[in-house]
C-alpha cells in the first residue's frame, strides 16, 4: 500500500460543496423540528403516567370513603382543556393535590390502626387482669419499659396502665418522681407561660389552602383535621 503523504492529503479541496444560507437555515429547522418532536414526545410520555397516577389515587380515595378530584364542581374537566402546556401544568397540580390528601388520609389511618391495637392489647390485658391473670399485663409492661423512653410518655403510660410499677425513665427507680426523672434524662418542664401564649395566638381564625387559591378548595377539609 503506497503511503500517501498527509500535507497534501489534507490540502486537497473537499469534493462537498459548501452549504449555502438556505441550506444552513433549513437544516436549523429540521433539528428544531427534530427537537420539538422529542419534547413533544416526552411531555405525551410524562402526561400519560401523571393520568395512570391520577386515576389510581382516585381509584384508592374513593375506597378510602373520600371523593377524587373529579368531584369537585369547580374543577374544569381536562379534556376541555386545549391547550396542552396548560393542560399537562393542570394535571401535574391535581396529582401533587391527590399525593398530599392521599398522604394525610395514610398517616390518618396508621394513625387509627395504632389506636385500635393498643386498644385492643389494653382491653384484653384489664380482663386478664380482673380474672387474676396479670401475665399478659407483666408482658406489655415489660415492652413498654424497652420501647418507650421518655420520662413524660413513661409516666401517661403507668398513670393509664393503673400506676403499674414502671420506671419513669429506663434504668430508673420505681419511687424516683418527675422532676428528678427529667433532670436525670436530661428533659425539661415544658414553658407553661409560653405555652399560654401561644395557645392564645391560635385563637385567631386559621387560615386554609382556598384562602390562597381557590382550586385548592377540595384541601380545606383535610387541612382543618390535620
Amino acid at each position: 500500500m503506497a503511503k500517501v503523504d498527509k500535507r497534501r492529503r489534507n490540502a486537497r479541496p473537499s469534493k462537498y460543496k459548501p452549504r449555502s444560507p438556505a441550506q444552513l437555515a433549513r437544516k436549523r429547522e429540521l433539528w428544531a423540528a427534530r427537537s420539538s418532536d422529542r419534547e413533544r414526545a416526552k411531555r405525551t410520555d410524562e402526561e400519560a403516567a401523571l393520568l395512570d397516577r391520577l386515576e389510581a389515587l382516585e381509584t384508592a380515595l374513593r375506597e378510602a370513603g373520600q371523593d377524587g378530584i373529579h368531584k369537585q364542581r369547580h374543577v374544569t374537566p381536562l379534556e376541555d382543556i386545549e391547550d396542552d402546556a396548560k393542560r399537562f401544568h393542570v394535571l401535574k397540580a391535581r396529582v401533587e393535590r391527590l399525593e398530599a390528601l392521599w398522604s394525610i388520609n395514610k398517616r390518618r389511618r396508621e394513625t387509627r390502626g395504632k389506636i385500635i391495637i393498643g386498644g385492643a392489647l389494653l382491653a384484653e390485658a384489664g380482663d386478664a387482669h380482673f380474672a387474676g391473670d396479670d401475665e399478659l399485663l407483666a408482658r406489655l409492661v415489660d415492652i413498654l419499659d424497652r420501647r418507650v423512653e421518655r420520662v413524660r410518655d413513661r409516666l401517661t403510660v403507668r398513670e393509664l396502665l393503673g400506676n403499674v410499677p414502671l420506671p419513669l425513665r429506663p434504668g430508673g427507680d420505681l419511687d424516683e418522681d418527675v422532676e428528678s426523672a427529667l433532670h436525670a434524662a436530661g428533659e425539661r418542664l415544658p414553658d407553661f407561660d409560653l405555652m399560654a401564649e401561644t395557645a392564645l395566638a391560635d385563637q385567631t381564625e386559621d387560615l386554609v389552602p382556598s384562602d390562597l387559591d381557590p382550586d385548592d378548595a377540595d384541601l380545606d377539609p383535610e387541612w382543618r383535621v390535620a
